[in-house]
């Protein structure tokens, strides 16, 4: 029964990972609405300043997201097929196209970011989670703790930041730092080529580029 919630839970979260990363397209037909519906939300509330070539700023609250996009609740409610730019609290800059209004609340579907699509997606599926404690707690099942966490994380410019791994998962690691990193740069943890996805206090959450094979991640994983 757990492993059936475990995969339910990754199942999301790539449908999620995925759907974020639509680039181009026509806006949502019927049948694709329909399709939303039955597509689990994660709810997510970080605040955001959004704006277009023809709008004024106007504050926005982001509510949920699924695999088709980010639902906001806002005061000002924009129109369908309105391009809007979005700043997110730990996201960072979306250029979106609006899908779907209602009383005080829009969707939007990502087209592009300031950063690379696939690591604003982790990065917000990490931030539901932490919100989220029931879908955190199924999804640290999938993650484990190695008995040699001691390890180097080397940044672009050669500095060796020494780390302690938090967690370790197939696609990424939770490593604690004492300097902090920016979302989006390139890594090595150990000898494991990465990105940073997230940056929190202390530490960042960072994907690898290749991931592991599942045979790989176990007590005694060395990255």
């Amino acid at each position: 029964m757990a492993d059936r919630r475990i995969r339910k839970i990754l199942a999301e979260e790539e449908v999620l990972l995925e759907g974020l990363l639509i680039y181009t397209g026509s806006l949502l037909s019927e049948n694709l609405m329909i399709e939303r519906r039955a597509i689990p939300r994660i709810k997510l509330v970080l605040p955001a300043l959004c704006w277009s070539q023809y709008r004024p700023d106007f504050y926005a609250v982001t509510e949920d997201l699924n695999g088709f996009g980010i639902r906001f609740k806002a005061s000002l409610v924009p129109s369908v097929g309105e391009k809007l730019t979005c700043s997110i609290r730990h996201a960072g800059s979306l250029e979106t196209t609006v899908v779907r209004v209602g009383k005080q609340r829009f969707a939007v579907r990502v087209l592009r970011a300031e950063y690379p699509l696939k690591l604003v997606a982790q990065n917000l599926v990490s931030l539901a989670q932490e919100q989220n404690p029931s879908m955190l707690a199924q999804r640290t099942a999938s993650r484990l703790v190695p008995n040699n966490r001691d390890v180097v994380v080397t940044t672009p410019l050669g500095e060796m930041i020494p780390g302690r791994i938090l967690n370790i998962s197939t696609s990424g690691a939770a490593v604690s730092l004492d300097a902090p990193i920016q979302v989006g740069t390139l890594v090595m943890i150990g000898s494991t080529q990465a990105r940073v996805a997230r940056s929190f206090e202390d530490g960042i959450g960072a994907a690898f580029l290749s991931p592991l094979a599942q045979s790989e991640v176990g007590p005694d994983v060395v990255l």
